[in-house]
């Protein structure tokens, strides 16, 4: 369900940048998936698939790449990549740390060009 959602996203973002005339332009869109999504690549590729041939987009590319999230500890000051939900810092137990990079979904940029 979240890789349609996520799918729909991306066709419509598309729609509202480039509107007319992108079946004449070489489109790349850069994903990122966080580690704890149930998304897969594959199923957010099979998504889009689904969701670009009513709209004429076939020439766009995805790539996507998953995204490692990091927690520093606001006690010890370690930073520790994570790839599990975790509720204290690894190396102190402390339960006080920042999260980076957890989105689970984020288009990172669109490249254009004239075909």
């Amino acid at each position: 369900m979240h890789d349609i959602m996520f799918a729909g996203r991306i066709v419509d973002l598309l729609k509202d940048k480039i509107g007319k005339g992108a079946e004449q332009k070489h489109i790349v869109v850069n994903i990122a998936l966080g580690p704890f999504t149930h998304v897969t690549a594959e199923s957010l590729r099979s998504a889009f698939r689904i969701l670009i041939e009513k709209e004429s987009l076939e020439n766009v590319v995805l790539n996507i790449q998953t995204n490692d999230v990091v927690i520093k500890c606001k006690k010890c000051g370690a930073s520790e990549k994570i790839i599990k939900p975790v509720a204290v810092c690894p190396e102190c137990g402390w339960g006080d740390f920042e999260i980076e990079n957890a989105e689970e979904f984020v288009i990172q940029s669109i490249e254009i060009k004239e075909a």
